[in-house]
Parts: structure tokens; sequence; C-alpha cells
């Protein structure tokens, strides 16, 4: 008898479910390759995903849930559903089953939870639950796997993909990307060797750095385009460019194989150099597809960088930002306001910084206030201080309040310096970037006007760098509001 298995990604608190989970594909695929079937229901899509889980945890072996920190509140209340009215195995994995393991644990909900990658562990686990069989541990320790050992993720295992294939990208780079857009994340290594002081990486020991060989990214990126016509391709590693050459081995590989897609990729600004990504570099990665790459700034004050242990210069980021210009890149930074330890003079730099990188076209960039990710070394340091409480088990996690404090992007917090003024920055660097919404994704006139007009607002704040009397702000996320609420809707009649 084949086994069968349930897995759940929950809802996100703030709605970003745009993005098929990786993770939970690839130990679907893990599964599948053992021989289990496996099912997919992602709760974000359907209301009556309640109905749709307790319809399949009679016929399967066990559950499997994923959780992102932000996932909580939501896996919390199934996990609450499930073990009232059934007694079948519950699996726990992700993200803050990796910080939080005995928390999870400790909830009383699950049967075992899976920490770090969990590829290999789920075959045991699963093997072991459908031989009625006793395992020695209840969590797994964090295991790094060989990349190359693993085969393609099997996207279509999750009936939704078709959904998140055709679903819209706020980043800036759909302006430039074939239409309509089809696209999937994909992901050719894991690990960054960096070790800012914000980063989850650092805390989870994910700064090991590895890598599938270049041949074999070459044949998956060709094989998921082939199968799913893709014409574009979002590669979510957290550092693409640290071996270079494997990366010019890529980019010659797609050439060659005229995949005829765009792409993106995240990396570092210091790789802006003679030796890695050099002019020859990107006017090779730009013909092979290349339209943006995502760096991680973070700030327009060198003391900050300092606190952040970022280990890069403001020259060395505006010179990233100035050779993607020259060569038709979008570069796209991220930056955070209100760092423990900043002034108000550190935010402002920020804020001026940003003003200065407008002059290169294709710079666009995303702000938001410091989130405190549990465990890392600035959010420990807070803690320390009394700044902030750390939450002591899954159900505190699922409050709001703790929740929007670790989590949320535009956020008001006890430490920092001038949190309405940050607040208030990050949102309309956010709105001049068209990061919560573009023009390109509105096809309706009108909302098209009420967009540019916010975006033009945005852009004379942001010169000024005065956030007082923000009428418009109230308006502006009303209006975010109504219109994805009205896109859902309009979604859901396609779907019907």
């Amino acid at each position: 008898m084949v086994g069968k298995v349930l897995l759940i990604r929950p809802k996100n608190t703030y709605n970003y479910n745009n993005y098929p989970s990786l993770g939970l594909i690839s130990v679907a695929t893990a599964l599948k390759q053992k021989g289990y079937q496996v099912k997919i229901i992602n709760c974000a899509f359907y209301e009556d995903y309640k109905e749709r889980i307790m319809e399949q945890i009679n016929d399967v072996d066990f559950v499997g849930i994923t959780m992102l920190t932000a996932e909580v509140p939501n896996a919390y209340e199934i996990l609450e559903m499930i073990k009232s009215k059934s007694d079948v195995a519950i699996v726990a994995g992700g993200w803050h089953c990796t910080l939080f393991p005995d928390q999870v644990m400790g909830s009383g909900m699950v049967d075992y939870v899976i920490t770090g990658e969990g590829e290999k562990h789920i075959g045991i686990v699963a093997d072991a639950i459908a031989g009625k069989r006793k395992l020695a541990t209840t969590v797994f320790p964090k295991k790094i796997i060989d990349l190359n050992s693993l085969p393609l993720v099997d996207y279509a295992i999750d009936s939704d993909i078709e959904k998140f294939i055709s679903n819209y990208l706020t980043d800036k780079l759909a302006q430039s990307a074939s239409q309509p857009m089809r696209w999937l994340p994909y992901e050719s290594s894991r690990g960054c060797p960096s070790l800012c002081t914000f980063c989850i990486n650092v805390v989870t020991g994910n700064t090991n750095y590895r890598q599938k060989k270049a041949n074999k990214v070459i044949d998956e990126i060709a094989q998921i385009v082939k199968r799913f016509d893709l014409t574009h391709v979002k590669i979510v590693d957290d550092n693409f460019f640290v071996d270079v050459m494997r990366a010019r081995v890529i980019c010659q590989g797609i050439i060659d194989r005229k995949l005829n897609i765009t792409w993106d990729a995240e990396c570092r600004c210091d790789y802006f150099n003679e030796k890695m990504l050099n002019d020859q570099t990107l006017t090779l990665a730009r013909q092979a597809g290349l339209i943006q790459l995502t760096v991680g700034i973070e700030s327009g004050s060198t003391h900050t960088l300092n606190l952040m242990k970022k280990g890069i210069t403001l020259q060395q980021a505006e010179n990233a930002i100035k050779k993607c210009d020259q060569h038709g890149i979008i570069g796209r930074a991220s930056f955070i306001l209100e760092i423990p330890g900043e002034s108000a003079k550190d935010i402002k730099k920020t804020v001026k910084f940003i003003n200065r990188l407008r002059r290169y076209k294709k710079f666009t960039c995303g702000a938001g206030t410091f989130r405190p990710y549990p465990k890392c070394e600035l959010t420990v340091r807070l803690i320390e201080d009394g700044m902030l409480v750390e939450p002591v088990n899954l159900s505190d996690w699922a409050d709001k309040k703790n929740m929007d404090m670790y989590t949320s992007a535009e956020y008001i917090r006890p430490w920092q310096i001038n949190g309405v003024y940050s607040e208030a920055a990050a949102l309309y660097i956010n709105m001049e970037s068209e990061a919560r919404l573009g023009n390109h994704q509105i096809s309706n006139w009108s909302d098209r006007f009420t967009n540019s007009f916010f975006i033009f607002l945005a852009k004379i704040r942001n010169r000024i760098m005065w956030y007082g009397f923000a009428w418009e702000k109230v308006l502006y996320k009303d209006f975010l509001l109504n219109f994805y609420r009205k896109r859902q809707e309009d979604e859901k009649k396609i779907n019907a």
C-alpha cells in the first residue's frame, strides 16, 4: 500500500503569499521519490482550507506543516483544529521550527520537529510513521545536505503551482520582462558566508555556503523553463555570485541553450570589482537575460554599517548601483532604518543616500524599520537591555502584538530613536519605488492615476526629507487594501 502525506502551508500574517514554498515542495519531492503520494494545501488560496484539511487527514499517514514566523498564528490555529479532531501524526518544519524547536515540540501539538534542511530527515520520519515505529528522537537536528545529491524539485506536486507562475511580482523587473510574465523561483545554492548582525543565516548556522554544480543548474533551469513555459526565473539564493566562475559558466550555458528568458538574483555590493562582477561578467550576465540584481546596502551611514557588520563601504554600494545602471540592469537595494545604536542623524543619512542613488535610472529600493529577527545578535542585545521580550512558547508567537513586534516591516518599536519619522520614511521610500504596488500591475486607468499621484507626493516628501502631517498615508494604505482585496475577489471569480 502506498503511503499518503498531507503538507500544509499556513497563511502569512501579512498576506505575502505570491511565492511558492520551495522548502515544502522540496520535501514533497523527497517523499515522492520514496513512493509516497503527497498533497499540498496552500491555505491562503482557499476560504474553505480548514474543510479541505479535515477531509484529507483521515486518509494520510501523517500531516506535515511548515512555519515561517509570520505564519505561526495561522499554523497554531490549524494545529489546534487537527489535534481536537484527529490523532494523526504531525511533523513540523521551517524557519520558525529551526529557531525554536523546543517551543514547537513543547506545544504538545506536534509529534516531530525537523530543523534546518528537511529533505533527508523527512524520509526517516515518514517510514517510521508508516511502519508504526517509535523514533528515538522527536527533534531532528540541522543537517547539511549535498545539494548535488538532490533531484530537481517537482514543482507540479503543488497543484496550485500555475497560480504562482502567473501571479504578479511587485519587483520593477516585471516592467522589463516579457509579458505575459511566467515565473518560478529557483535555488542553485544555500547559505551565505557573510556575518551580518541582523541576519537569520548567522543564527541558524547557514553561513556554510554550498552550491549545485554549474551544469546541474543549467540543466534544471532548462527543464523548468520548458516544462512550465517560463519567461522569467527568480534565483532565490542568498548570494548567487559567491563563486563567480560558476556564475559565468551558468550564464554562458543559458546563452548556449538559447533559453530566451530573463532572470534576477542577489549579491553583495563589494563583489562589484575587477575580479568578480567586472564589466565582462556583467556584460555576459546581461546577455544571458539578467535584468535585476538585489544588493543589501541597508544603510547610508558608515556608523550603522559597522553596527551591522556589513563589511561594505558607501563607495562600494554606490558603485554597485552605478555598474548595474551602466549595464541596463535594475539595481534593487534594501535598507533598514532604526538599527539599535543608530542616531537620528544616521537615519537621515540613509534617506539622503537613497535620494542620491535615485540619479541612476535603473535604481529602485525597499525600506523598512529594523525587524528583530529572533536569535540574531542585535535582537539578543535588545533582550539583554530589557527593550524586547522573547515569547516563551508557540502560543505567544501566535499573538498579534508579538507578531508585529518581530516581523512587521513598517512598525514603531520601543527602542527606536524616532519611530514615527522612520516608519513614515520607510513607507514613502517604498511608495516612490512602487515596492508595494507598481503601475505595471494596474490595468484600470483611474487606479493607475491614483497610484501615480501617491508616487508623486512620495517623491516630494523624500527629497525634502519631511514626513510630518502625512495626511495621505492613511489614504494610501486604504487604496492598497482595496486594490488587493478587489484583485483577490477577481481571482476567486476566475478560479470558481
